[in-house]
């Protein structure tokens, strides 16, 4: 619950908080089901203030059994068991793996419902829990991946037919899907990653939380503020706009973002293109279910927390499959970066400093455990300014041959015998004339053990 708890906010969260002792799923793969399934639902009526939907699209990256995908899920089923789970229910689909079928879901769904007393209501969400069969068919569909990014952007959608042309202006899609990580290396396409394909997905890495008895319930309760959330996000149109104090911190995430994205690879790096605007997503979704419409820099800084964690998880995955085909590594380990961060700030730098060069790489924990096993690089706190604040962290480069050198010497005071108190026993009492020998022969001895 630890990394959790950085995301943690607001009905959403507190539902996953509350699911928590009746699942064995980890929470921020609860979490991200959750929002996959809160963005869609609410996507008719809520959009940014710059006109942009707010649903999300989340993957869920995590081994057969080991990562509690499906367990995830239907955790998240439960606690949208109400008002929500019954839109879940009626617009969910699964096998969509081709730009016309796409189209003609979306189309057919705004057909249906043209004329009713709600309005066109085109909302969908596609469900895929065995992701990978959906992308080794789509492959052969030239127009699913380009129809897939457009409907993404809100932009409109089409496609020819012998009885005319299907058009979708306002495509409302929503995506959650389930994948391996070994799965994720065979099919994600590196080409399609570059086209932008994959920078509309959040992936998220997750393992199991704990086990369960078998007697144990596992029964999550359902939200009820999140049906009431549902009901107002569904009243009227709702624009989310930012507060001032959210609008700066925003500033100062994109150029975080952009420092981020200059130092990895490209490979990597076309994974994260779209993190600014999800950022943006997750927290009008995280206020929309407030049912307030005025995002805070709170709300703000938990999205975050949940991008930069899938970040994480999209660099992993991405290195991991790099290991796992050619059996060499992409770009720069943790350490590395690390050197390259102090050396950037001549040497010498705060954990604040060096944690916003590495970005997505480490938080606080990581970058010490990192540190503590670096020769080269030392660390210690110190009271900046006087009051009750905590002491600032401090990371400095040591040259390498002062390194050595300390390693060195540790070693050889490692090598020497330890020196111990060996005591005498007590003699008989000596002539006078040896009485001095004798005093300093019942004094303890240094002997080397």
């Amino acid at each position: 619950m630890s990394a959790f708890k950085t995301m943690n906010y607001g009905p959403l969260g507190e539902a996953v908080e509350a699911a928590m002792p009746y699942t064995e799923a980890d929470p921020i793969g609860v979490h991200a089901a959750l929002l996959a399934q809160f963005s869609s639902a609410i996507s008719r009526t809520v959009t940014t203030d710059k006109g942009r939907p707010v649903v999300l699209w989340t993957v869920l990256a995590g081994r057969s059994s080991i990562g509690r995908k499906g367990y995830a899920y239907g955790t998240s089923r439960q606690i949208l068991n109400g008002g929500v789970g019954r839109y879940v229910s009626a617009r969910t689909v699964s096998g969509i793996a081709s730009g016309p079928a796409l189209v003609d879901l979306l189309f057919t769904l705004e057909m249906e419902t043209l004329g009713t007393e709600g309005g066109i209501d085109g909302r969908a969400l596609i469900v895929e829990e065995e992701w990978a069969t959906i992308l080794k068919r789509a492959k052969k569909c030239p127009t699913f991946s380009p129809l897939l990014r457009t409907a993404w952007d809100g932009k409109t959608i089409s496609n020819k037919t012998k009885d005319g042309t299907q058009e979708v202006s306002r495509p409302l899609l929503g995506l959650h899907a389930h994948i391996t990580p070994g799965e994720w290396a065979k099919y994600v396409s590196a080409s399609e990653a570059l086209g932008g394909s994959f920078n509309r997905i959040l992936p998220v890495t997750v393992e199991r939380s704990k086990r369960l008895s078998y007697s144990a319930n596992t029964t999550a309760p359902a939200s009820r503020k999140l049906v009431e959330a549902y009901r107002w996000a569904c009243a009227e149109q709702r624009v989310m706009e930012l507060t001032k104090a959210a609008e700066d911190r925003f500033d100062q995430l994109r150029d975080e973002i952009e420092e981020r994205l200059i130092t990895l690879p490209e490979s990597i790096s076309c994974y994260l293109e779209r993190s600014e605007e999800q950022v943006v997503r997750v927290a009008a979704v995280l206020t929309a279910a407030e049912m307030k419409t005025r995002v805070s820099k709170r709300a703000l800084e938990a999205a975050w927390a949940f991008v930069q964690y899938s970040m994480a998880s999209a660099e992993k995955l991405v290195r991991d499959a790099a290991t796992a085909s050619s059996g060499t590594r992409i770009g720069k380990t943790l350490e590395e970066s690390i050197v390259d961060a102090l050396t950037r700030f001549g040497g010498k730098a705060t954990s604040t400093q060096v944690l916003r060069v590495l970005g997505t790489r480490a938080n606080a924990a990581g970058l010490k455990a990192a540190v503590d096993g670096m020769d080269q690089v030392k660390t210690w706190s110190e009271k900046t300014t006087p009051g009750r604040g905590a002491p600032t962290t401090y990371y400095e480069l040591v040259a390498q041959d002062a390194a050595e050198t300390d390693a060195a010497s540790q070693q050889r005071d490692e090598s020497k015998p330890a020196l111990q108190v060996v005591p005498v026993r007590p003699r008989r009492k000596a002539p006078a004339r040896r009485r001095t020998a004798a005093v300093a022969a019942e004094q303890p001895q240094l002997e080397l053990a």
